[in-house]
């Protein structure tokens, strides 16, 4: 009877050495889980087919990059009345409205994060920075890309 005791206080060890596995295997399930912003904002980027780091190379290149949602780049470095063409993209689940600012000039984009296609316009500056927003309401849910080159 003593050895029964003995087996049956065996038997409940197994169970909590399986639960001590199944608490390490929790970590491993976890980077299984949706995309993060930094992985978001790298496949925006790879729909503007920029590099990393920006290819500043290019010819007419100004600026680009990810912005945080919400959030803003600022280049003050641009003259006013200089033609740009503004590139945007972004990716995962919702909808990212880029707002470009440049003294009196304000041009908005409103972007459907999950299609996989870019949008762009022409902007010309009317002061001497130039200002680039991000802003959505879902802004755990989508990454951003944009690049600002001359006409």
């Amino acid at each position: 009877m003593a050895s029964a005791c003995t087996d049956s206080s065996a038997a409940p060890k197994p169970p909590q050495s399986g639960k001590a596995a199944g608490s390490t295997a929790a970590p491993t399930a976890q980077p299984s889980s949706p995309p993060g912003p930094e992985r978001l904002d790298q496949e925006a980027r790879d729909l503007l087919h920029l590099t990393d780091p920006p290819s500043l190379d290019e010819e007419g290149f100004v600026s680009s990059g990810s912005l945080a949602v919400p959030g803003q780049n600022l280049d003050e470095t641009i003259e006013s009345g200089t033609a740009l063409r503004v590139e945007v993209a972004c990716a995962g689940e919702g909808t990212v409205t880029f707002t470009v600012v440049s003294g009196t000039a304000k041009t908005a984009q409103r972007v459907d994060c999950t299609q996989p296609m870019t949008s762009g316009f022409d902007f010309t500056t009317a002061g001497p920075s130039l200002a680039i927003q991000a802003d959505s309401p879902q802004e755990d849910k989508v990454g951003t890309a944009y690049k600002v080159s001359h006409i």
